[in-house]
């Protein structure tokens, strides 16, 4: 309402603790709320990572057009899925507020209540977002006694744990074989010693 051209909210993970009474508003804070095993993702046996896992290199180009998983150097274990929990919650101070930023967080590149996304840069991978609770509005007073807007969503995001530590392994480029060592051992004359 006071800046046409927007303003920037901060955005604050929630450890440690904070009294909201010394906070700027508006302001978004994130919890997180649990993970779980998502057996409904699992798979078995082996397969080609389609990223670099933590702490080791990339090995695509990320300007390059073509992407081949197939060119992985890392064969692991398919990766144990997880949906990790979040609790977002957005404060305000002012109704307005309120309202404008509850139809911000509800845009497809935020928490929309479909189709999600959470790019992860590190590794060139995008999480599916699933919203999964809220937005819930409470209008409430903090320490200090002032009045509080808060606007609370549950949401899941996809990961997945390695069970073991990627290998890398360097694929064979030529196969050189010594077909004579062979030979000579089938054209030997056969005798009860060989």
């Amino acid at each position: 309402m006071n800046a046409p051209d927007g303003r920037a909210v901060p955005v604050r993970y929630r450890v440690p603790e904070s009294e909201l009474a010394q906070q700027t508003f508006p302001l978004i804070v994130i919890e997180h709320a649990g993970m779980e095993k998502a057996d409904e993702r699992e798979h078995r046996g082996y397969v080609h990572l389609p990223y670099a896992p933590e702490g080791a290199e990339r090995w695509w180009n990320p300007d390059s057009p073509s992407y081949d998983v197939t060119k992985s150097p890392y064969v692991i274990e398919f990766p144990i899925p997880y949906d990790l929990r979040y609790r977002v919650i957005v404060f305000t101070r002012l109704a307005e507020h309120d309202i404008v930023l509850a139809s911000l967080m509800a845009q497809h590149d935020r928490i929309p209540s479909r189709f999600g996304y959470l790019a992860i840069p590190e590794d060139g991978t995008v999480r599916r977002l699933d919203l999964l609770g809220g937005p819930e509005m409470v209008d409430t007073r903090d320490s200090d006694g002032k009045r509080l807007f808060r606007r609370e969503y549950l949401i899941s995001v996809s990961s997945e744990m390695l069970p073991a530590m990627a290998a890398q392994y360097a694929k064979a480029q030529t196969v050189a074989l010594d077909f004579e060592y062979y030979l000579e051992d089938v054209t030997a004359p056969q005798t009860p010693e060989n």
